[in-house]
């Protein structure tokens, strides 16, 4: 059967997931990875500070907007934690290789410069 090299694309993928840390300051933006389980959380396949904006890429079957995913943040000693959850599937056929790129301004989360930033979905490779 086909199973084998399925299972083989899954571990790959669950074992390069990671949770994203983006530390704004000063205009500076650090970002930082650690391995973690992924807990049924939208992979994120990049995340970067853009002057005031945080961007996201995710995986796109050529119909993914920023309106299909819901924000969550939370704040906590300085520092704001987000995770994006998608709302609704992409059920496009289009299969965009790169994903797309969403963004979300900072000021909308209450989020100043120099403020430190925490994403929480995992980071996997496209």
């Amino acid at each position: 059967m086909k199973l084998a090299p399925l299972a083989a694309v899954i571990t790959v993928g669950l074992s390069t997931s990671a949770c994203v840390i983006i530390d704004a300051d000063e205009g500076r933006h650090d970002v930082s990875v650690t391995r973690s389980v992924s807990d049924g959380l939208e992979p994120l396949q990049a995340v970067r500070v853009e002057r005031d904006d945080l961007v996201i890429r995710v995986s796109s079957n050529g119909c993914t907007r920023s309106d299909d995913f819901a924000v969550e943040s939370q704040r906590r000693d300085g520092l704001t934690a987000f995770t994006f959850t998608r709302k609704r599937p992409d059920m496009c056929r289009a299969l965009v290789a790169e994903g797309v790129e969403l963004r979300y301004p900072l000021e909308t989360f209450g989020v100043a410069r120099g403020d430190k930033i925490r994403v929480r979905n995992p980071l996997a490779r496209p």
